[in-house]
C-alpha cells in the first residue's frame, strides 16, 4: 500500500489535486476505501484456500471469477462484473491521464520546448500519448502474460521509487542522478532476485537478504515517519532492521518474490542516500519549485528606458 501511494503517478497527481484543507480527511477515506477493496479480495483467496479450490486449468488467474461464480447468487455476481468492469475503465483512464500529464508537462513542456511551450502543442502531446499508450497497452493484453507477475513487476517499480520520491520532498540534497540511478539500481537487482538469475545460495544469497533487511527496515521507517515524525521514524527503522537481519538471514532467500520486492526498496534507499551524500551540487532550494516545475516559459527580462529603469519602474515614478 505504501508503495502503491507513493509511486503510483495517479495516486501522486491525485495528491497533489486535493484542496490543503481537505487532506486528512482525503487520506482517511483512501485509506479505508483501498484497504477494504485489498481485504476483501484477499478474503476471496483465503476462502479458496481454506475451501481446497483449485483453480481451473491450474491457472491463478481464474481463482477469483471461480470463487465468485460458484458462490454468489446471480444478482452479486453482476453486480461483481460491474465492478470488475468500473474499476478497469477508471484505473485505465487514469493511467493515460497520468501519462499524457507526463508527457505533454514533464517531456515537452519543460525539457523539448526549451522555454517555448506552446498549449496546442502540449495537448495534442497529451492525445496522441493516450493514443500510443492504449495501442501499446492492446499488444501487451494480446500476449496473455500472467497477471501476476506482472502485478508484481509493477510493485517492484512502485517500491523502488518510494524512498527517493519522499526524500526528495524532505532532503534538499537528493539529486536528479541520484534519484535516476537509484531506481535502476533497483530495478535491476530486483529482476537478479525474482528470477533467480544469480544463485541465492551462500554470499550472493546473504547480499540480497542483507538490502531486504534494509527494506523491510525502510518500509517501516516510512510508515512511523508519517504518523509520528523523524526521530521515530529512524528508531523504528533501526529497530526493523535489526529484527529483519536476526531473523530474515538464510530464510528470505526461499521466498524470491517477498526477498525481491524488499530488495527493491533497500537498493534504491542505500544508492539515493549514498549518491546525494556523496554528491557535490548545491542543495536544492524549494522556493524556487513553483519556477521549475510549473513555469513552461522562459523568464523574459523587462525592457529598459534610456534613463536605465526598467519600464514598469518608470511608469511607476511617472505616476
Amino acid at each position: 500500500m505504501l508503495a502503491y501511494a507513493i509511486g503510483n503517478q495517479t495516486i501522486s497527481q491525485r495528491l497533489f489535486a486535493v484542496n490543503e484543507s481537505h487532506i486528512k480527511p482525503t487520506f482517511i477515506t483512501a485509506t479505508i476505501g483501498y484497504g477494504a477493496i485489498v481485504i476483501g479480495l484477499g478474503m476471496i483467496g483465503l476462502m479458496a484456500l481454506t475451501l481446497g479450490v483449485e483453480p481451473m486449468g491450474g491457472d491463478m488467474n481464474n481463482l477469483i471469477p471461480q470463487m465468485v461464480s460458484t458462490y454468489l447468487p446471480p444478482v452479486f455476481i453482476a453486480m461483481f462484473f460491474i465492478l470488475v468492469i468500473g474499476s478497469l475503465s477508471s484505473t485505465a483512464d487514469s493511467d493515460l491521464s497520468a501519462l499524457s500529464a507526463i508527457m505533454m508537462a514533464d517531456v515537452y513542456g519543460k525539457n523539448l520546448a526549451r522555454g517555448k511551450a506552446d498549449p496546442k502543442r502540449m495537448l495534442l502531446v497529451g492525445r496522441l500519448t493516450m493514443i500510443i499508450a492504449t495501442a501499446v497497452g492492446i499488444v501487451f493484453a494480446s500476449f496473455s502474460l500472467d497477471i501476476l507477475v506482472m502485478l508484481v513487476f509493477v510493485g517492484a517499480l512502485w517500491g523502488a521509487i518510494v524512498f527517493p520520491v519522499i526524500a526528495s520532498c524532505f532532503w534538499n540534497r537528493v539529486t536528479n542522478q541520484a534519484f535516476t540511478t537509484s531506481v535502476l539500481v533497483a530495478m535491476v537487482l530486483f529482476c537478479l532476485a525474482r528470477f533467480e538469475l544469480l544463485p541465492m545460495s551462500g554470499g550472493s544469497g546473504l547480499f540480497f537478504e542483507v538490502l531486504a533487511s534494509i527494506g523491510g527496515g525502510v518500509i517501516i521507517g516510512l510508515m512511523v515517519f508519517g504518523f509520528l515524525g523523524r526521530i521515530a521514524g529512524f528508531i523504528a527503522a533501526a529497530l526493523a532492521l535489526v529484527a529483519m537481519l536476526v531473523f530474515a538471514t538464510d530464510f528470505l532467500r526461499d521466498y524470491t518474490v517477498l526477498l525481491a520486492s524488499l530488495t527493491a526498496y533497500g537498493a534504491s534507499t542505500l544508492v539515493c542516500v549514498v549518491m546525494s551524500l556523496m554528491s557535490r551540487q548545491p542543495d536544492f532550494d524549494f522556493a524556487t519549485i513553483g519556477e521549475q516545475v510549473g513555469d513552461y516559459e522562459a523568464q523574459r527580462p523587462e525592457p529598459v528606458t534610456p534613463g536605465g529603469q526598467t519600464a514598469a519602474a518608470n511608469l511607476a515614478t511617472q505616476r
